[in-house]
């Protein structure tokens, strides 16, 4: 009885990686939103790419709550993300935090709630707010039960708004260092082939876009990594996201030749990836 009742009050641990360059004016934010969840055993590396902001004195004013930090030049985000992983201690969970985003009020608690009465699940992924530079909501991230289908024609996985087990992160060998845009689109597929990728509709999180998001700097290589993965993971390039990079690319002609450009390289985009 008494080791029973031990065992339900253990604190489950989980590993919390938040990658950051220059982006101190929302770290401080961050790290307060991990710190402040209830109930878990949280480890925090800050993997720091050699921020020249103040990223550094913020790091230094936490140093005492972090399990590990460092702040060098990197070879990117998914490396630092794996190193940290590697430089904390074996977890029951891992999950990783830009630093430009945040955990909701026992968002992170939840998700690990969840998966602890979902023992079968690897992963659960809930649901998350986009916001702005001052944190303050701009819509609801277009999030749906999951649906390897509906995975390929849209990611409706927010990455700040996942946990993945301990023990599948290790046997996947956590992400896929040679990506620079989709490394979280690629552990999705590959943990939907691992088992069963569980689904929590609350919000646990919050998507900051804001100028300097690598998102919105990094649109072609962005869409010529989905388009890679999608076509190793099924075979083939839906439509919508050839019509997607069709206006990316066209955003700036005029209307009559940008409706031109776009059906000409959609049609060209979709018979290349489809074939």
């Amino acid at each position: 009885m008494e080791q029973s009742r031990q065992l339900t009050h253990r604190k489950p641990s989980v590993s919390v990686i938040v990658p950051n360059l220059n982006q101190g004016q929302f770290l401080e934010e961050a790290l307060q939103s991990i710190l402040n969840q209830p109930n878990l055993d949280i480890r925090i590396a800050v993997m720091d790419a050699g921020s020249r902001d103040e990223s550094v004195s913020i790091i230094h004013k936490y140093e005492s709550q972090l399990t590990y930090w460092r702040s060098e030049r990197d070879e990117g985000q998914a490396a630092a993300i794996n190193e940290g992983v590697k430089k904390l201690p074996n977890s029951d969970y891992i999950c990783w935090l830009n630093a430009d985003d945040v955990f909701l009020e026992n968002g992170l608690t939840k998700m690990v709630q969840f998966l602890e009465s979902h023992p079968n699940d690897v992963a659960v992924y809930s649901k998350a707010y986009i916001t702005n530079v001052l944190n303050e909501v701009i819509e609801p991230y277009e999030t749906e039960p999951f649906s390897v289908e509906r995975l390929a024609h849209h990611c409706f996985i927010c990455q700040p708004a996942t946990l993945i087990r301990g023990k599948i992160w290790n046997e996947l060998n956590g992400l896929n260092a040679e990506l620079q845009m989709c490394l979280d689109y690629d552990l999705w597929w590959r943990l939907s082939k691992s088992g069963v990728f569980g689904y929590l509709s609350e919000f646990t999180a919050c998507s900051r876009d804001h100028e300097a998001t690598k998102t919105r700097n990094n649109k072609e290589t962005h869409f010529n990594e989905a388009f890679q993965l999608l076509k190793n993971y099924t075979g083939r390039v839906p439509l919508n996201w050839c019509l997607s990079r069709a206006a990316e690319k066209q955003i700036q002609a005029p209307y009559v030749m940008r409706k031109i450009l776009e059906k000409a390289w959609a049609s060209y985009m979709y018979i290349k990836y489809r074939f």
